[in-house]
């Protein structure tokens, strides 16, 4: 009977001193059924305003009740907002214009701190197809599950909460966890979060979660926003794990949800794990993804927080200007998927879609393109600007890097 009575202390003791590091940690099955409920063929690929979408709104409500998270705005952890779609965006006379209704959802942490911190991911995706997003010509009617593209980033985005919200010491900042939508039509989401955040709460600094589910095998991972706070570039830094390739883009300015709160001068981070393939295609599944990955990507940027939480504040600092940059109008592609970030020297490759103009061309994932014909290239914002110049039937030079060789090829849009 006392064996037994020591054993059964040695267990409890056992039990509550992992349970803090538990806290900290996320669950692998967690995180694969949040992806796997997101990335389901019955919500049909979460296009704002769709049936599809309601069911992942619902998810994700029920799931912040379940860890005791408060609601922000209104009831029901639901921000409403509307807008037209123009399926056009690049110039000329639209297609189609639709008035869609979106929602946000938004849960809060209150911790009675000074500070707040806002963490987000966009929920939406493609659908089948009816805005013509996807990088798949053919795939009009398919269902776009969009499991990377953002059930990943949802997923991690609940697991913090679960690990902010049960962690037995006392947090320094508060917590605001929204989930967008609109984000596909153009960062419609993230636009009415920050215009009321602007107006109506004070906010701190804004993380971003995007495509966090295929940590690959040499572990890359890209940091944006880290030149819009004087901190940021050490923090992150120093948090990074030994075995992670970090790379680290300091502009406040890129294709998802933090460039909408970096516009009202907010300071930002925005994580991201990089193209593939599947981008914007039907493949985009969620028996693709890295799940352990995510939890190691999880663990990092908690830590990036507990740093954030004990700085006495964020001044906003604006980086290099992209967002004053107008975006050029184009009418022609070279079928690629690009690294957003700017690494300087060029446009480096993520993925080359079969059968388009790059991949015709001899161009392949990894490339950096480095002009097209007499334009340089630099960046994303880059090569937009040196493709406004040209229109289909045209035949220009390629310059490009493959590992250490600077090569040309003859490219035909």
């Amino acid at each position: 009977m006392k064996k037994n009575i020591i054993l059964l202390l040695s267990f409890t003791i056992a039990v509550l001193s992992v349970t803090p590091v538990q806290a900290q940690q996320s669950n692998e099955t967690e995180l694969k059924a949040h992806v796997y409920y997101l990335a389901d063929d019955k919500l049909k690929g979460r296009l704002t305003g769709t049936k599809g979408a309601k069911l992942a709104a619902k998810y994700i409500r029920k799931t912040y009740k379940d860890i005791g998270l408060t609601s922000l705005i209104g009831k029901n952890y639901t921000q409403e907002f509307d807008y037209v779609y123009n399926s056009n965006p690049h110039g000329g006379q639209p297609i189609d214009k639709k008035s869609i209704s979106g929602k946000n959802i938004i849960g809060f942490l209150d911790n009675g701190a000074d500070k707040t911190i806002l963490i987000g991911a966009h929920y939406d995706h493609l659908g089948g197809n009816e805005h013509h997003n996807s990088t798949d010509p053919n795939s009009d009617g398919e269902i776009h599950n969009g499991a990377d593209d953002n059930a990943s980033g949802v997923a991690v985005l609940l697991e913090l909460a679960r690990s902010l919200a049960n962690n037995d010491k006392t947090e320094k900042a508060n917590y605001i966890f929204a989930c967008f939508s609109g984000e596909e039509d153009g960062l419609m989401g993230s636009k009415a979060l920050a215009e009321y955040i602007s107006k109506y709460i004070k906010l701190d600094l804004m993380i971003n979660m995007d495509m966090l589910g295929r940590l690959n095998a040499e572990r890359s991972i890209i940091v944006s926003g880290v030149g819009t706070s004087p901190r940021f570039t050490t923090i992150v830094k120093n948090n990074t794990p030994e075995d992670f390739k970090l790379t680290m883009d300091s502009s406040g300015v890129g294709p998802t949800d933090h460039t909408s709160f970096y516009l009202k001068n907010y300071p930002v981070l925005s994580f991201f794990t990089g193209s593939h393939s599947d981008y914007h295609k039907p493949t985009d599944d969620a028996d693709k993804l890295n799940y352990a990955g995510m939890v190691d990507i999880h663990r990092y940027i908690y830590s990036i927080l507990e740093d954030l939480e004990n700085e006495a504040s964020y001044p906003f600092e604006k980086t290099k200007v992209k967002s004053t940059k107008e975006v050029p109008k184009y009418k022609v592609t070279l079928g690629v998927m690009p690294d957003y970030a700017d690494y300087g020297d060029g446009l480096h490759l993520d993925a080359v879609t079969e059968g388009r103009p790059a991949d015709l061309a001899g161009l392949m994932q990894g490339d950096i393109v480095m002009k097209i014909g007499d334009c340089e290239i630099t960046e994303v914002y880059s090569y937009m600007g040196c493709l406004a110049g040209h229109k289909t039937g045209d035949t220009v030079t390629i310059t490009y890097k493959r590992g250490n060789h600077v090569k040309t090829t003859s490219l035909t849009f």
